[in-house]
C-alpha cells in the first residue's frame, strides 16, 4: 500500500533546519511501518540565493524568498518554522489560518504571551502542532517517564536539572542574534537551553508552581563584525530554585558560557525508593538506582539505549550501539508525520510551549525582583 505523503514547507535553512531535513530523509527508512512520508516541497530563506542554495542542497522541489508563499502553497501540508523567535508568531498564526499543521522550533516566540497567542489560535482552529523539545524524544527519557509512573523509584522528592553548553564561552566570541532581545527574546541561556531542561522536569516531576531565579550576564558586551561593541541584552547563565505542585522541590540551571560543556543536558531525579540520573553527553545511557532489603547490593546501574526501548528499535541495531541528536530529530519527524495522519499527539505542542514559556518568564521576573515568582499559565 502506498504511503500518504505530506508536503513540507520549510522556513529557514540554517543549522537546525539541516537537522530537520536529515530527519525527513531518514524517517521513512527508519520507520517503514508509519503510513505517511514527508515530501520536500518548498523551502524559503531571506534571499533568493539562500533559498535556491537550500533547495539544491536539501533536495526541495522549489524555493522562494517569501515565507508567505510557503504558507499559502496548496501543495504544503506542514509548515516547519526554523527561524529566530521574533518571526514565530507571525508565521505560525498565518499557517494556522491557512489550515496547516505547525512544526515550530523552540523557544516559541519572544515571550509566553506570544506563545499563548499561537496556542489559543491553534486550539480555536483545531490545528495540530508539535514543538522541537527534541531531548524528550530520547527513548531513554521515555523509559525514565515510565519508571516514574510505575512507582519504581517511589514518590518524587527532588529534581536537579542542568543544561549547559559553551558556544559563547570565549570572551572574544562575536555578538550573536541570540544576544539580541528583539530577535531571540529577553531570555538568553534560559530561552535557548533552559527551556529544554524545564520540559524534562515537567514530564518527570510535574507542574512547576514557583521559582526563585538568579540571572547573570558575564560578558556584557560583544563585538560586531565591524569591530564596534554592542551590549548583550539577555543572560549568559541562570540558576533557579523550583517548587513542584506535588511538594517536591529542586533546581534548574542553564549556561551558554560553561567552558567544556558541549551538550550537558541532564538531571538527578530522587525518589523515596530510588533515583534516576541522566547526562546528555552520554545520550545512550540512563542510570537507575535501586536498593535491596539490607542495602548490601544497592547502587546505580547503567541502562543502555536498546531496540527494546521504543521507538529506539528503528534506529539501534543493538544495545549501546549509540544514539545521536539527529536520531532524536528522526523520532520527532516520525511523531510529526503520525500527528499529520491523525494519530494522538505525543507532544509537546504549542500549548505546552506556552506553559514552558510562562515558567521562563517567571524566572526572568524573579531574577529582576530577587524573590519568588509564580508562572502565569
Amino acid at each position: 500500500m502506498a504511503r500518504k505523503s505530506f508536503g513540507i514547507g520549510l522556513i529557514g535553512s540554517g543549522f537546525i533546519a539541516r537537522c530537520h531535513v536529515f530527519g525527513y530523509r531518514q524517517m521513512p527508512v527508519a520507520f517503514p511501518a508509519v503510513k505517511g512520508v514527508p515530501r520536500l516541497e518548498i523551502v524559503s530563506d531571506v534571499t533568493t540565493d539562500l533559498a535556491d542554495r537550500a533547495a539544491s542542497q536539501f533536495g526541495f522541489a522549489r524555493s522562494t524568498s517569501d515565507w508567505r508563499k510557503v504558507v499559502s502553497d496548496p501543495k504544503v501540508d506542514i509548515i516547519d518554522i526554523c527561524v529566530p523567535s521574533q518571526l514565530h508568531r507571525e508565521i505560525a498564526l498565518a499557517a494556522i489560518a491557512a489550515g496547516k499543521t505547525v512544526y515550530c522550533e523552540k523557544p516559541v516566540g519572544l515571550s509566553s504571551a506570544q506563545a499563548k497567542d499561537m496556542a489559543l489560535a491553534a486550539v480555536k482552529a483545531k490545528i495540530k502542532s508539535i514543538v522541537g523539545f527534541t531531548y524528550l524524544r530520547n527513548p531513554l527519557l521515555r523509559l525514565a517517564s515510565e519508571i516514574v509512573a510505575d512507582g519504581t523509584i517511589g514518590e518524587i522528592v527532588s529534581f536537579a536539572g542542568i543544561h549547559n553548553e559553551d558556544y559563547m564561552s570565549d570572551p572574544d566570541a562575536p555578538f550573536s542574534w541570540r544576544c539580541d532581545a528583539s530577535v531571540a527574546g529577553k531570555a538568553g541561556a534560559l530561552g535557548d537551553l533552559g527551556c529544554h531542561i524545564i520540559s524534562i522536569a515537567r514530564v518527570l516531576a510535574g507542574e512547576i508552581v514557583e521559582v526563585n531565579c538568579d540571572l547573570r550576564t558575564v560578558y556584557r558586551q560583544r563585538k560586531l563584525a565591524d569591530g564596534r561593541l554592542r551590549d548583550v541584552e539577555n543572560e549568559d547563565e541562570a540558576s533557579a530554585l523550583i517548587r513542584f505542585a506535588s511538594g517536591a522541590h529542586g533546581t534548574v540551571s542553564s549556561s551558554r558560557i560553561a567552558t567544556g560543556a558541549k551538550m550537558r543536558v541532564g538531571f538527578d531525579l530522587v525518589g523515596t525508593r530510588g533515583a534516576l540520573r541522566f547526562d546528555g553527553e552520554r545520550l545512550g545511557e540512563l542510570q537507575l538506582y535501586t536498593r535491596d532489603a539490607d542495602g548490601a547490593r544497592s547502587g546505580f546501574r547503567t541502562i543502555y539505549a536498546a531496540p527494546s526501548h521504543l521507538p529506539g528499535g528503528a534506529l539501534l541495531p543493538g544495545p549501546a550501539h549509540g544514539i545521536s541528536f539527529n536520531d532524536l530529530k528522526t523520532i520527532e519527524i516520525r511523531d510529526l508525520v503520525e500527528l499529520a495522519l491523525g494519530e494522538a499527539s505525543p507532544g509537546p505542542d504549542l500549548a505546552e510551549a506556552a506553559r514552558i514559556g510562562a515558567i521562563v518568564d517567571a524566572m526572568l521576573e524573579s531574577g529582576a525582583s530577587r524573590g519568588w515568582a509564580t508562572p502565569q499559565f
